[in-house]
């Protein structure tokens, strides 16, 4: 009887690690956020260019992957990461002046292919698309730009068929915000067309897997 308790036991976690297509990875780690250039219009004076400088912060994360396709030595999984920085410094960088504080959210769905997920350390990379959501904390400004996401990372597998660890460094691309010069000068006009405002967020967590 003992033994039978112990087979089934074995054969429950085996169908269960095998069952496994959903996983929930949560990050946190630091940001890089590439500097943007201004130019100000204000009336009756020359244009003026001014660099704006995001100071490095800390980045939240969470990423839901569900696997679409297993075929041992890759597997295929659509992910939906969502990430966060809340609070990082604006800084101007000619006169050093402080100007605000920059909050800003990723949600960008995509697809991650995973190499040799059975193995205790699986490298993978992702890419998607979908939006940045700027927002100034002192003035209470917000813009939205469409955001290019890609990336990768490994996963390393624990004893506990629930529970991983993740390092990853993932690269979402937007247009670059304007940081509100529109509301403060009679127009402004910036580099803001394109995906060409880098925020790489490096960091690792846990995966855990259903």
């Amino acid at each position: 009887m003992k033994r039978f308790l112990i087979l089934a036991a074995i054969l429950c976690v085996s169908t269960f690690a095998a069952a496994q297509k959903v996983d929930a990875a949560f990050v946190v780690g630091g940001s890089f956020v590439s500097d943007t250039s201004e130019t100000i219009l204000v009336p009756s004076f020359p244009a003026i260019t001014t660099t704006i400088k995001t100071d490095h912060h800390i980045f939240l994360e969470g990423a839901l992957g569900v696997r679409l396709l297993n075929a041992h030595l890759v597997s295929l999984h659509a992910e939906l990461p969502v990430a966060g920085i809340p609070s990082a410094r604006l800084t101007e960088i000619s006169s050093a002046t402080a100007l605000d504080h920059l909050s800003t959210i990723f949600v960008t769905p995509g697809l991650r292919v995973k190499i040799l997920p059975a193995s205790p350390i699986s490298p993978w990379a992702s890419i998607g698309g979908g939006w940045a959501h700027y927002s100034l904390n002192d003035a209470g400004l917000t813009q939205i730009k469409a955001a290019l996401q890609y990336g990768g990372g490994l996963d390393f597998k624990t004893g506990l068929p629930l529970l991983g660890f993740r390092a990853e460094v993932r690269d979402f691309v937007t247009g670059n915000p304007d940081f509100g010069f529109s509301s403060i000068f009679s127009s402004s006009s910036g580099s803001n067309g394109g995906l060409h405002h880098h925020n790489i967020l490096a960091g690792g967590g846990i995966v855990l897997r259903f």
